[in-house]
């Protein structure tokens, strides 16, 4: 096994250095840009030391600084493999300062910590790990060996009962299941008046506790209630790629609000909407399972050139069999359906985003900002520039 090699090329993967530690704990040799300079490793001897004297495990040790800072540690028979320090958030401002003042980095060095995606650095790390031992380990493998220790098992236990236990001394219930059974039906089943009825109930009882601040509190009521609203949509036929964009929006939108008035009308916002959207469902077709695999690959894929043929061949079935079995049940062709989610697509970049048409049109796969301009006015009765002039809310948001 040539290390030196391995530790070269993962070092591209996990866009953070490795250093490998002798048995005796000195540094033998590290791989990175600036590695020296910039390693707290090499920087601070108290924290090579702690590293060092980590427990050695048959499995790669991953453990955190501030909770953004990440490392990984891969015991061998005679040494150690450390990767990292990589920040795991994207905005690492914070933890770049907080290594310089606690691992004694200096300006000088040109100090930037290096961003690498959790899945990516675990996956790496897991590569690497592989590579080295020869041992296989799948992600959740890793995160178990990682993960909940019994002392937090017990806490949480303990955190259970103190609330089943304040709950019952002030005989204040949880909102009940059946009220929440109602709103999520009226969501499943497109019935918007039916949401109305439910939302307006009253009852005994209040929403868990799942924050001690208060916007957080609402943040995640917010999350939980959303994620709710897409599976009961989902259920009631609505496209799971497309519902969970709508999550992924409402949810990252939220999360920059500080007003939990606010944060509950955008929770409110988000259930009417998966219940609108499964009522023009419900309205428009007859459901049929390899039509609904079909309009889910074409959502997944609406940034490329979709080829039909390749549709088939995905879901395992005779391309003419498949377009004669869209068209009887949409009414349309697959082709006009692509066409016309693409341009329902670009409808929504131009009122919420500063994309320019032409990145609208190459994002889009149209083979041209003008025959993509075509296809806008066929559908829509207007220009892309003119459709964003009307209906753009970027600049309001702005």
């Amino acid at each position: 096994m040539n290390l030196e090699y391995i530790c070269e090329q993962m070092v591209r993967i996990l866009h953070g250095n490795i250093t490998c530690i002798s048995e005796s704990g000195a540094i033998e040799a590290c791989y990175g840009d600036m590695a020296a300079q910039c390693n707290p490793l090499f920087t601070d001897p108290e924290f090579l030391s702690a590293v060092h004297e980590r427990e050695r495990k048959d499995y790669p040790d991953l453990f955190y600084e501030k909770d953004t800072i990440l490392y990984a540690v891969v015991s061998l028979e005679n040494a150690k493999i450390v990767a990292g320090p990589v920040s795991t958030e994207k905005h690492i401002k914070d933890s770049e300062h907080y290594l310089m003042q606690h691992h004694h980095i200096s300006d000088e060095t040109g100090f930037r910590l290096s961003f690498c995606e959790l899945k990516v650095f675990v996956s790496g790390i897991l590569m690497l790990y592989h590579m080295i031992t020869g041992k296989e380990l799948t992600i959740n493998d890793l995160w178990q060996k990682n993960g909940i220790r019994e002392t937090d098992i017990i806490e949480v236990k303990g955190q259970i009962s103190s609330v089943i236990f304040e709950h019952q001394e002030q005989e204040l219930p949880h909102n009940p299941y059946d009220q929440e059974v109602r709103e999520l039906d009226s969501i499943r089943h497109g019935d918007v008046e039916m949401l109305n009825r439910s939302l307006a109930e009253t009852y005994r009882g209040e929403v868990g506790q799942l924050a001690k601040n208060q916007v957080r509190q609402a943040k995640n009521i917010a999350i939980c209630v959303i994620a709710l609203a897409s599976r009961a949509a989902i259920s009631g036929g609505m496209i799971p790629e497309e519902a969970f964009s709508m999550v992924d929006g409402y949810i990252m939108k939220i999360e920059d609000m500080n007003n939990a008035v606010k944060i509950d009308s955008m929770m409110r916002q988000a259930e009417y909407e998966f219940a609108e959207c499964v009522a023009e469902i419900h309205k428009n077709q007859q459901k049929n399972e390899l039509v609904e695999w079909t309009k889910n690959y074409i959502y997944q894929n609406l940034h490329s050139d979709i080829v039909i043929g390749e549709i088939g061949q995905k879901i395992g079935v005779n391309t003419s069999y498949l377009s004669d079995l869209f068209h009887k049940v949409e009414g349309t062709t697959i082709q006009q359906y692509i066409r016309k989610e693409k341009i329902r697509l670009a409808e929504n970049m131009l009122r919420y985003s500063d994309y320019e048409v032409k990145e609208i049109a190459n994002y889009l796969s149209f083979c041209s900002q003008s025959y993509f301009g075509n296809i806008f006015r066929q559908q829509t009765g207007m220009t892309p520039a003119r459709y964003r002039k009307k209906y753009g809310k970027w600049k309001e948001q702005k």
